[in-house]
């Protein structure tokens, strides 16, 4: 059940930023994952 709740959190985030935002912050994530993926994998 916790991860059902964790799992539509998520969504429910996604589709506001999505709608909202024009996925702004969804955009700025992945930017930054990405820029750390690049500093650990060297």
């Amino acid at each position: 059940m916790r991860y059902v709740i964790v799992i539509v959190g998520i969504t429910l985030l996604l589709m506001w930023d999505g709608f909202f935002n024009n996925g702004r912050y969804i955009d700025a994530t992945v930017r930054s994952l990405s820029h750390l993926a690049k500093l650990v994998t060297g």
